[in-house]
């Protein structure tokens, strides 16, 4: 080996810390897993000085409209096989809800096109008692924005990436654990498993 070719690999630069968010080093899972950590470490940060903030304030609403804050993980699976589909689509989320009916949430993910993609929404949540007292039906509506480049179309109304969605589910929750099958439209449907993070 010559003693240039030893100089030049002594000399290869170290690689820039934020590669390590490079959609080419890191799965899709991880990214969004390492997302939803950050929020949950905020998120419960920010509820347990708030909650010490209503018991000073002899129980004045600090956080406003919301009476509990819900985060949640779900695994989704498809209706069918397809040659574009690149991933198991993996997200987090955080849900604030109001009166045990209004919902206002963010959730993050990768769409089955390994693309990172977010669900910004508002919703309604019904209880169901002549199943059970602890079955829900929830109604959530918003903006979905991540399916870019050839997979614009995959959504319907995309316009650079963000497109308007429905999405129904149907739920158990008792205390603060709740599981929730979600209806993709035609793509799949996706398991969620949730806990109250944080309750008035």
């Amino acid at each position: 080996m010559r003693k240039s070719d030893v100089t030049n690999e002594k000399m290869k630069p170290c690689p820039e810390p934020f590669d390590f968010f490079d959609g080419d080093s890191v799965q899709p899972f991880f990214r969004v897993l390492l997302f939803g950590l950050l929020i949950a470490v905020g998120q419960t940060c920010a509820a347990a000085d708030e909650k010490a903030s209503v018991r000073e304030a002899g129980g004045s609403k600090v956080l406003g409209w919301f009476d509990s804050v819900y985060m949640q993980v779900g695994m989704g699976t498809h209706w069918g096989d397809s040659d574009d589909y690149q991933s198991t689509p993996v997200l987090v989320g955080v849900e604030g809800s109001h009166d045990d009916r209004h919902l206002v949430g963010v959730s993050l993910f990768n769409n089955s096109f390994d693309q990172f993609s977010q669900y910004f929404y508002y919703g309604y949540k019904w209880r169901l008692p002549f199943i059970s007292e602890s079955v829900q039906f929830k109604l959530t509506g918003g903006l979905i924005h991540g399916y870019v480049d050839e997979y614009e179309d995959k959504l319907a109304y995309n316009h650079n990436g963000w497109a308007p969605v429905l999405i129904p589910s149907l739920g158990w929750k008792r205390d603060k654990l709740g599981v929730d099958l979600a209806i993709l439209g035609n793509s799949g449907v996706m398991l969620l498993i949730g806990y109250d993070i944080w309750n008035r």
